[in-house]
């Protein structure tokens, strides 16, 4: 991928892939973590819970 992103509990030299994407030319991102923002949370509101 051009861009491999990650959640900003990931330091991105932990980043699993981040030397194959970085040599492919791509880079490597790290965002903060956003308080109520979850894929936990997403899941759950599109099934209703």
């Amino acid at each position: 991928p051009r861009v491999l992103v990650k959640g900003g509990d990931w330091p991105v030299e932990r980043i699993v892939g981040r030397e194959a994407v970085e040599a492919a030319g791509g880079r490597v991102v790290s965002l903060p973590l956003l308080p109520g923002y979850s894929t936990t949370a997403l899941l759950e509101r599109i099934r209703g819970r």
